[in-house]
């Protein structure tokens, strides 16, 4: 077999094994709210009304409209991007381990990412993260090309970069430090110019991406809108210490799902790096090209905003974390091998992997497990809110991440659902209502519905707040078998569980 052929065929194993541990387990509905809200986006672009939400995700929904020429649906689409970048990301990861470090390293960092409980979801599902870390690698190996004096690869960063922020706005700002860093060995002439390009590549999808949106003026509404009423009100700095502790639990909690069983190879190395004292060994480069790597990502999670049902967020620097793992688990054998007289590297791997891949099919959060239980859920509320009239009954819903309005908007399009999610900004300014029919989105100050429409149906889940003052005013029941339950009543009593809450029928 030639060198070129033994070069290719690992990688290419690795990209079909990622392949095809996915395709059996993908959901079979939309997952998430952004799921819905990106698949409205393919009908209808408009931020305003969060297809999809902001910043915009631009590219993201160009590529899943192109998609769906095919495809032809719209689930199915963004899972096949799913499923395509899960496979490029773990192969991109192999990659850069092996030129950091060397080939098992790779292999090794590979094996771990492929079987990570986090990006194994996420490859399941219509949600962009997968896509994130694919860039977020290839910006990463070209990094560290240019950073080894490829100046060559330059151009192609910045397009990446580029391309990176129109599928996620976070990305560019996020990866910027890196490509900073990267960079200063280049003429300060080239690296200007490069920044001109990344401009102008930034420029090609934010401009139609506002265009579509109605122009800046609507644009600039609809960011602000998530700003005033989303992330300010819990970051750090509005809350202090306590939103810290918070973001803290939840971004440990993320890396956790993220790693499994690899968090214990970092902690021991860590260990045993302060124990025999070898920070000094640690080559400086390498240490500061992680730092930029991870840190934007983390110091942002922990000061600003990171929301505690989205653990997608941390695959922007997962794939650090699946090196630096790899890398661990050669320096944990190393030490161990004066009192163990052998090399216990692929057993530490080994270990790592059945874990993470027994964390994916049998934990309760981000695992197969997860999915299974939505795509059970999801249809059996659906069903049975088709035994209520769409012509007299408005279905009103707390603002739900997984079996939510959008979820009820886009696969009964008949009914109008109402988001009763009702938030008041530090300005005083009250938020809009969102609601829909027809897979049409509408904000209002107030709910208006038809003359004919008298009744409501209340979507509830377990864990709403509202749940045990619902059931002091209404008859409450359960969509068996879920945790999902129903009320249902008069329209005007609405206004008995929400009191600020405007509901009137139309003139």
């Amino acid at each position: 077999m030639s060198y070129k052929i033994k070069d290719i065929l690992c990688p290419a194993l690795f990209f079909l094994l990622t392949i095809f541990t996915r395709i059996p387990f993908t959901s079979k509905y939309l997952y998430h709210m952004d799921s819905v809200q990106f698949a409205l986006a393919l009908e209808k672009y408009d931020i305003t009304v969060h297809q999809p939400h902001p910043p915009g995700y631009f590219l993201y929904v160009m590529l899943g409209r192109l998609i769906n020429l095919f495809i032809k649906d719209a689930n199915n689409t963004f899972i096949f991007i799913s499923i395509l970048f899960s496979g490029l990301a773990v192969v991109t990861i192999y990659y850069l381990g092996k030129e950091i470090f060397d080939k098992n390293t790779g292999i090794y960092a590979a094996l771990i990412a492929l079987t990570s409980p986090n990006l194994w979801f996420h490859g399941e599902v219509a949600l962009t993260y997968v896509i994130e870390a694919f860039f977020s690698t290839f910006v990463a190996l070209l990094c560290w090309r240019i950073l080894k004096g490829e100046h060559k690869y330059l151009w192609l960063s910045v397009i990446a970069l580029g391309l990176a922020g129109g599928i996620r706005q976070n990305t560019v700002v996020f990866l910027f430090p890196l490509w900073l860093f990267s960079v200063k060995g280049v003429p300060l002439r080239k690296t200007i110019l490069s920044l001109g390009l990344l401009g102008i590549v930034c420029l090609l999808w934010f401009i139609p991406m506002v265009w579509m949106t109605g122009g800046w003026n609507a644009y600039e509404s609809a960011f602000r809108e998530l700003w005033l009423f989303n992330t300010k009100k819990i970051s750090v700095f509005e809350k202090g210490w306590t939103s810290l502790q918070i973001f803290s639990r939840v971004l440990f909690s993320f890396v956790t799902y993220s790693i499994g069983a690899g968090i214990l190879i970092l902690c021991l190395t860590g260990y045993s790096l302060i124990r025999h004292k070898h920070f000094k060994t640690l080559n400086k480069e390498k240490i500061i090209y992680f730092f930029s790597w991870i840190m934007p990502a983390v110091l942002f999670f922990l000061l600003i905003f990171i929301h505690p049902t989205n653990p997608g967020y941390v695959l922007i620097f997962l794939p650090a974390l699946c090196i630096l793992t790899a890398s661990s688990v050669k320096y944990i054998s190393d030490d161990l091998r004066l009192f163990l007289q052998k090399d216990i590297s692929k057993l530490l791997v080994g270990t790592v992997i059945i874990i993470n891949t027994t964390f994916f099919f049998l934990y309760s959060n981000i695992s197969y497990k997860e999915i299974s239980r939505h795509d059970r859920d999801l249809p059996v509320m659906l069903s049975n809110i088709k035994s209520f009239d769409p012509s007299d009954t408005a279905i009103v819903v707390g603002p739900y991440t997984y079996c939510g309005y959008r979820h009820i908007m886009y696969y009964l399009p008949e009914y109008r659902v109402y988001q009763t999610d009702i938030r008041t900004a530090d300005t005083g300014e009250t938020r809009k209502t969102f609601w829909g029919v027809q897979r049409r989105t509408f904000l209002t100050d107030e709910i208006i519905v038809p003359q004919s429409m008298d009744r409501f149906l209340m979507i509830l889940i377990t864990e709403d707040p509202n749940m045990a003052k619902a059931k002091k005013l209404f008859t409450v029941k359960n969509f068996f078998p879920t945790d999902i339950y129903y009320a249902s009543g008069s329209i005007l009593l609405i206004k008995n569980l929400y009191p600020t809450l405007k509901v009137r029928h139309e003139a």
